[in-house]
């Protein structure tokens, strides 16, 4: 049921889910496997999210992040779940409770609302500035919803309890709530997201907690014909998926999903990979806390999609799971390689020092751009000198810089002193960029060895 046009490098998920990930990709006007696979995890999560676990008794919500470039058609995840909710509604209305437009702005209101609903799909638009407005810790509201949020990752099994809030008045008071499934999808561009995150988010936890899927492709060409209307037997299938979820609750009842055998060896042979990458991180908190619930992330993926399969006697395939452990791969692949561009957190010296390395190389490249204030930029690339200016302009919205406790400034500074000293790096007198360039400012040789 995918459209021949659609963008993206995820595959397909296997089995119901994968049917209901074609649909939106059909539904949407610019068609990114990225964008519809987060609608359909996310929709799956909203359903069933509470009322099934996985074997280890851990409920089945999500956090999802979806980062991509403007234009790209981000918009496919809101109306492909809206789309789906409407027509799902009509088989049974309760399911709409299920998904929640709202922007709760303190933890305190993300409680009463999870009080009222206690499997909830959350969809957030533009995540990334609710992020940005989160790092810099001056609201008490927002420090608030980050514990709150950080709280009911992990709560959602049969036994979770989330603790509720008493005030001097009663009317202000905050019940606490018991074996709620709380998921949260969102999109943002990667400048507003990475630029959010600061190195706290990453080591207590908060980080660890989000899927993060990235499209790095560009605009996609336009769906010759979007598919308006869901497919009857889809809608009838997710209705009986929502109201199987609906007489567990009733009933009080949870459903722990087991896995095959082989599904269960892959569990553990992933479940192994983590520790020895939680081990190779050492003391760096970013690495450990990006592999410390990739286990559970895939746990919680793949469950679902045997829920998606069979709601009423699910059990957990090798495909379901091989397929759950590419896209936490996929996630943190694209975390990594931000971690490492210095594009998260504060970062640590080495990995601007490289960073810095790494622009110089782009400029000195014969494909590398010349900015067009640099009057003598390729005879100046022939060289081997790259213009301080250069560097300065891009770095400055790297957090790695930005975020550093003595400015963007001081911290490019010190990194190309560093450079200087490690020998990649040196300054090139300024009367003789005068007299060869014609260049009145700082600019560094390359003597960095090739890589």
């Amino acid at each position: 049921m995918q459209p021949s046009v659609a963008s993206g490098a995820l595959p397909l998920p296997p089995g119901f889910v994968g049917y209901l990930t074609g649909y939106i990709l059909q539904h949407a006007i610019r068609p990114v496997r990225e964008v519809a696979v987060v609608a359909a995890l996310g929709i799956m999560a909203g359903l069933a999210g509470r009322e099934w676990t996985t074997f280890t008794n851990s409920g089945l919500n999500l956090y999802i992040v979806l980062v991509a470039r403007s234009a790209v058609g981000k918009e496919a995840m809101h109306t492909g779940i809206a789309t789906i909710m409407r027509a799902v509604e009509v088989h049974h209305p309760a399911a709409r409770q299920s998904f929640d437009f709202s922007e709760y702005a303190s933890g305190p209101a993300l409680i009463k609302g999870i009080n009222l609903h206690p499997c909830l799909l959350n969809i957030m638009g533009e995540i990334g500035h609710k992020f940005l407005a989160m790092s810099k810790g001056k609201e008490s509201a927002l420090n608030s919803l980050r514990k709150t949020l950080t709280d009911l990752y992990s709560k959602s099994g049969s036994s979770g309890i989330v603790g509720g809030l008493s005030y001097s008045s009663q009317d202000n008071n905050v019940q606490s709530a018991e074996a709620v499934a709380y998921s949260l999808v969102g999109e943002t561009t990667p400048g507003t997201f990475y630029q959010s995150i600061t190195d706290e988010m990453m080591s207590d936890g908060f980080m660890s907690r989000f899927l993060v899927i990235q499209y790095e492709g560009d605009r996609p060409p336009e769906n010759p014909a979007p598919q308006s209307v869901p497919p009857s037997e889809m809608i009838k299938w997710l209705a009986g998926i929502a109201q199987q979820a609906s007489t567990l609750r009733t009933r009080q009842l949870f459903c722990a999903v087991p896995p095959c055998p082989d599904a269960k060896r892959a569990f553990d042979v992933f479940n192994a990979e983590c520790d020895r990458e939680i081990v190779a991180a050492g003391d760096d908190e970013r690495l450990r806390q990006l592999w410390s619930r990739a286990h559970l992330k895939v746990l919680r993926v793949a469950t679902l999609l045997a829920v998606g399969d069979q709601p009423f006697d699910p059990k957990v395939t090798l495909e379901q799971v091989q397929w759950a452990v590419a896209l936490v791969r996929h996630g943190n692949a694209a975390f990594l390689k931000r971690i490492s561009t210095g594009e998260v957190g504060e970062g640590t010296d080495g990995g601007r020092e490289q960073k810095v390395l790494d622009i110089c190389r782009e400029f000195l490249l014969p494909t590398g751009k010349i900015p067009t204030w640099l009057k003598n930029g390729q005879g100046m690339k022939e060289a081997g000198i790259v213009p301080r200016k250069y560097l300065q302009q891009r770095t400055q919205r790297l957090a790695a810089f930005d975020n550093h406790k003595h400015g963007h400034t001081a911290a490019l500074d010190m990194t190309i002193r560093t450079a200087i000293t490690n020998g990649n790096l040196m300054e090139v007198k300024g009367d003789r960029l005068v007299e060869m360039f014609s260049f009145h400012g700082k600019a560094y040789r390359w003597l960095a060895p090739a890589s």
